[in-house]
């Protein structure tokens, strides 16, 4: 089945984001080394975004994890999540030896149209660690969770080793013999959890009562759901990273949304952007198959432009 393609029909547009390890591998299994790894990129993601994303809530289990947050731009979105796993990925490779794709496909998305929509989201990402029935609460999950920061107020935050200038500081520092500190080029980061734009209005204590309700109902429903008892944290951590988990998965919607109207509109507007960038691709494709210069295509707002949209100048 195709990919839908990148696409947010507003500005500041709430999503929905998952993202799947290679064959289900554990590469994420919450050890402490990698708990370390997964803070300090999350947070240093969320900083070089900051004007551009904001994150309200995320999971991470052992093989994907899941996040909410929102982007000014389509574009924001996109490089947001790929900045964060690319650099999660090479940090984990050096944990696990591992060499090549550390990610199952692509990351989805789903753009969240209405509170209702959004309450239930937001619950699904609760209950991540409960509903597998690997532990009964997010607060005996050993990982990384947003349950901690929305609920219990404890801080998100993480380092970051520049493995860049820590290379070349090593470069210097052999010829003359000196010994180089990795904490030289550590940066701690620390990043704050915002309530969505549909809930902006709550005060900080009012946002934080609506979280803990919110919390509280996911967990019940998903301890009411399940059949089995928790798997528990200890079993979890036995379990082998490279134990290949393939779980029978629908595929992933355009978007989220209890209204009938609302996903009527949102279809219409996304087909036709969909169309609109198809042409647009085709055009500039075949342009430069000729190998034309001062090509001039306008990709259509909402989406992610080829080449970035910049390399080429922009008018139908």
């Amino acid at each position: 089945m195709p990919h839908h393609l990148r696409y947010q029909s507003k500005t500041w547009a709430t999503q929905h984001i998952v993202s799947r390890c290679l064959q289900g591998f554990s590469f994420l299994k919450p050890t402490k080394e990698t708990n370390a790894v997964i803070r300090g990129i999350f947070c240093y993601s969320i900083h070089s975004f900051e004007h551009a994303i904001e994150v309200h809530h995320y999971a991470f289990l052992s093989n994907h994890f899941h996040l909410l947050i929102s982007a000014e731009k389509t574009e924001h979105m996109s490089q947001f999540v790929g900045h964060f796993k690319s650099n999660l990925a090479r940090e984990l490779g050096r944990i696990h030896d591992w060499h090549g794709t550390m990610w199952h496909k692509r990351f989805s998305n789903e753009e969240i149209l209405d509170e209702d929509a959004l309450e239930e989201i937001f619950k699904y990402i609760t209950q991540n660690s409960v509903k597998e029935g690997l532990v009964d609460h997010p607060s005996e999950w050993a990982g990384v969770h947003g349950y901690h920061q929305l609920v219990e107020g404890k801080e998100l935050s993480g380092d970051r080793l520049d493995r860049t200038k820590l290379y070349r500081a090593r470069g210097r520092a052999s010829a003359r013999g000196q010994i180089v500190n990795e904490w030289d080029y550590t940066t701690k980061y620390k990043a704050i959890l915002t309530p969505p734009p549909m809930w902006r209005g709550d005060t900080k204590e009012e946002y934080r009562e609506r979280c803990k309700r919110m919390c509280d109902q996911a967990i019940e429903e998903a301890l009411s759901k399940r059949e089995k008892t928790s798997m528990g944290m200890c079993k979890v951590m036995g379990q082998d990273v490279y134990k290949a988990r393939f779980t029978k998965r629908s595929p992933r919607p355009l978007c989220r949304t209890k209204c009938i109207e609302r996903l009527k509109e949102f279809k219409a507007a996304y087909f036709a952007f969909k169309s609109q960038f198809q042409e647009a691709s085709a055009t500039l494709r075949e342009a430069i198959a000729m190998g034309l210069e001062n090509i001039n295509i306008r990709f259509p707002e909402g989406g992610v432009p080829l080449f970035g949209g910049c390399s080429f100048e922009s008018a139908t």
